[in-house]
């Protein structure tokens, strides 16, 4: 029988195509180009099978470069400005593989950081801050369920209320966002974080040649474009 697990690259060619589309992103020197990043950070989260966000970062992308052509031949944006468009399709491929990295499980993060010997607290601050926006998804839904449940989300209330409605809005999300730096703090720890020695993870983490590959893949691509950018 076929398997419908989804492949998932190792830590350091996750952190690999972090840092390379970072790089790239805020040292490119020609803007235009930034489609071919974006491009492969598409097939990089399509390879793994991550279907959902592959085509919804698709979508947010094409959206984007839309709003920026019609920016361009002048129409007139009512509320975002074209600076805000514009920083959103600048940002995309780093959000593509950071999304990626930050539901790698905290397990395999943990161990990675643990071989590099690297200290507790930056160990502790990478696995809150790659954690907290899964998390914090999570707990919009439920917050968004809750809300349409009690009515607080009809169209009628947030006509007729806007200023309710936002407050209803704010004060729990900012309630959870409290919440939930204190509770990735307190699982890291409960996870042994804090122990002595080497941690280790029941997560398969061996580097293979796909991973390897991805790394290449990266590496190359932000050679190119730095390289080609200032050749031009």
């Amino acid at each position: 029988m076929k398997s419908n697990a989804r492949y998932e690259f190792a830590v350091p060619a996750k952190l690999c195509a972090f840092f390379c589309t970072l790089i790239t992103v805020f040292l490119i020197t020609d803007k235009d180009n930034l489609w071919m990043l974006t491009v492969t950070g598409l097939l990089y989260v399509l390879v793994q099978r991550q279907w959902k966000q592959g085509i919804g970062f698709g979508i947010f992308y094409l959206a984007l470069s839309l709003l920026l052509l019609l920016i361009r031949q002048g129409m007139r944006m009512p509320v975002l400005s074209e600076f805000h468009i514009f920083m959103f399709w600048w940002l995309t491929p780093v959000f593509i593989v950071a999304w990626s990295l930050m539901t790698t499980p905290p397990g395999k993060l943990s161990a990675f950081f643990s071989k590099l010997h690297a200290p507790r607290s930056l160990t502790l601050g990478m696995l809150v801050v790659f954690r907290f926006f899964p998390t914090m998804r999570a707990q919009w839904r439920g917050l968004r369920e809750s809300m349409h449940n009690r009515g607080l989300t009809t169209g009628k209330q947030m006509v007729a209320h806007p200023a309710a409605t936002f407050e209803y809005t704010l004060i729990p999300v900012l309630m959870s966002c409290l919440q939930i730096s204190d509770q990735l703090a307190v699982s890291a720890v409960s996870r042994g974080l804090d122990t002595p020695g080497r941690r280790e993870s029941y997560y398969e983490s061996k580097m293979k040649a796909a991973d390897y590959a991805c790394m290449a893949l990266f590496i190359a691509a932000m050679m190119a474009l730095l390289i080609g950018g200032r050749m031009a």
